[in-house]
């Protein structure tokens, strides 16, 4: 999907109707927008792992939420210092 070689990574997956995508940064916070056009067309659950308020100070502070989605849909995501991303969608 995108990257910089020592700065971030983003990367998509596909098994079956199911789609993951992970991300990471390196020691630089920073925010990315994740379009989701890649999709099939239809609905999906989007289980969503993101860094929590204080993933800066405490690696294990993390945020989990479930979102429906399609892919018209972009997602910011904000990346703590040395933070990851991660996220399931499950087709409806």
């Amino acid at each position: 999907m995108d990257a910089k070689v020592s700065k971030y990574i983003v990367t998509t997956r596909r098994k079956g109707d199911d789609w993951y995508i992970g991300a990471m940064t390196n020691w630089d916070s920073r925010s990315l927008t994740i379009d989701l056009s890649f999709l099939p067309e239809g609905e999906y659950k989007a289980i969503i792992f993101s860094d929590g308020v204080n993933a800066d100070r405490d690696a294990t502070d993390y945020k989990r939420e479930i979102k429906i989605v399609s892919n018209k849909d972009k997602i910011e995501v904000n990346l703590a210092p040395g933070g990851g991303w991660a996220a399931r969608f499950e087709k409806l």
